[in-house]
């Protein structure tokens, strides 16, 4: 569908602008003559953007076409890749990053929550697995071209370049249907609360955020350091350090092609039993770093079962309140990036003190407590279905 494709290539590009800055952390920091702490705040200051935007900007998504938030974002996220391309100093590099990281705010929810509207019924994890497989090729293709520009014309052309990725993103969301607002009184509940109220009342959404930020948590600080341990024990530079990166992401992009199973078996069940096994894929990843291709296999398998479990986090999420979806959806990436808040904050002190072993135990423990919450998310909420919900899905499809 060429609808999911654009939609794909809109998280494509916002992955590509999430992981562009690590990699080139050094020559900016030289290039700024600075430390790579007043860099590091650039990229706290993205995350910033994001959190701020999905919680402020977040409660009017369901009133804006799906397309119309898309295309604001887009550019947004333009703005700040050209701004950071510019930028003279590190203070204004963070702003750039602060720009870019509001339209992420608004593009993500924005397109996960038209990736349900548009799927089948049925489908709808599917629809956003394939979605979601953008962050794969985003990281197997996105990271090693950045490193290759930043090398051959530098770290500037790279965020250029960026930027003008994202103008043509920005048009290519005109292709799409224009999805369908929701009116203001169908997100407000009996007691006059807002959309984000209405979110975190839905039943079942609770809980289900609170194992996204559990997900992103043990993934964002394991992640962070495991490049870095395994370049320790192994040495190879970064070429190992990157030939894990690509095993993680061909994992994480092949299980795209199990996603209708999730469908078939019903996705609320599925939940707790996904964060459950990938409990047991950080026990595994601590225990075979000391292997180089033991450490690879288990690295490929992480990437299968997180796509599982971000597709299933993400359109229960998105079934929930298709009312109040964007709302939902912008709750989900305030989570996600509360998530690498909270792994930025505690991982770091955890690896230098403990070691990798014991953030690996750490990232199962986090994981684990989230599987007795999640299990008692039930298939169908309240209110997911009717004929509200048919009619939002036959108008977002239709121009």
């Amino acid at each position: 569908m060429r609808a999911i494709a654009v939609l794909t290539a809109g998280v494509v590009t916002v992955g590509a602008q999430a992981f562009v800055l690590a990699p080139l952390l050094a020559d900016i920091a030289a290039d700024l003559a600075t430390g790579p702490a007043e860099i590091g705040r650039a990229l706290s200051a993205y995350g910033a953007g994001i959190v701020a935007s999905a919680l402020v900007l977040g409660r009017r998504l369901d009133r804006l076409p799906r397309r119309t938030a898309l295309t604001a974002g887009m550019a947004a996220i333009a703005v700040g890749a050209a701004w950071s391309a510019a930028a003279t100093h590190w203070a204004l590099l963070a702003a750039a990053q602060l720009v870019g990281g509001l339209g992420v705010g608004l593009v993500l929810p924005a397109t996960y929550a038209l990736a349900a509207e548009l799927a089948a019924p049925g489908a709808e994890a599917r629809a956003t697995g394939r979605v979601l497989v953008g962050w794969s090729i985003a990281l197997v293709a996105g990271v090693p071209l950045a490193t290759v520009l930043g090398d051959a014309v530098g770290w500037r052309a790279a965020f250029g370049a960026l930027a003008a990725v994202c103008a043509v993103q920005a048009v290519l969301y005109r292709l799409l249907p224009v999805g369908v607002p929701v009116h203001d009184s169908a997100t407000l509940d009996v007691r006059g609360r807002g959309p984000l109220g209405v979110a975190l009342r839905t039943p079942g959404v609770p809980r289900l955020l609170v194992g996204v930020l559990a997900f992103m948590t043990a993934f964002y600080g394991v992640y962070a350091f495991v490049g870095a341990e395994i370049r320790a024990l192994h040495g190879g530079g970064a070429t190992t350090a990157g030939l894990l990166a690509l095993c993680y992401g061909a994992g994480f992009g092949l299980a795209a092609g199990a996603d209708r199973l999730l469908d078939r078996f019903g996705t609320a069940r599925l939940v707790a039993p996904a964060l459950a096994l990938l409990a047991v894929v950080y026990l595994a990843l601590g225990a075979t770093i000391g292997s180089v291709p033991a450490v690879l296999a288990a690295a490929f398998g992480w990437g299968l079962v997180n796509h599982a479990g971000l597709t299933l986090l993400v359109s229960r999420l998105a079934a929930a309140a298709p009312t109040a979806r964007g709302a939902v959806l912008a709750l989900n990436t305030a989570a996600t990036y509360g998530g690498a808040a909270v792994a930025g904050v505690l991982a770091g002190p955890l690896y230098e003190q403990a070691g990798f072993g014991w953030l690996t135990v750490a990232a199962a423990a986090v994981v684990a407590l989230a599987v007795p919450v999640t299990a008692r998310v039930s298939e169908r909420p309240p209110g997911t279905g009717g004929p509200t919900a048919g009619r939002a899905r036959a108008a977002a499809r239709s121009r």
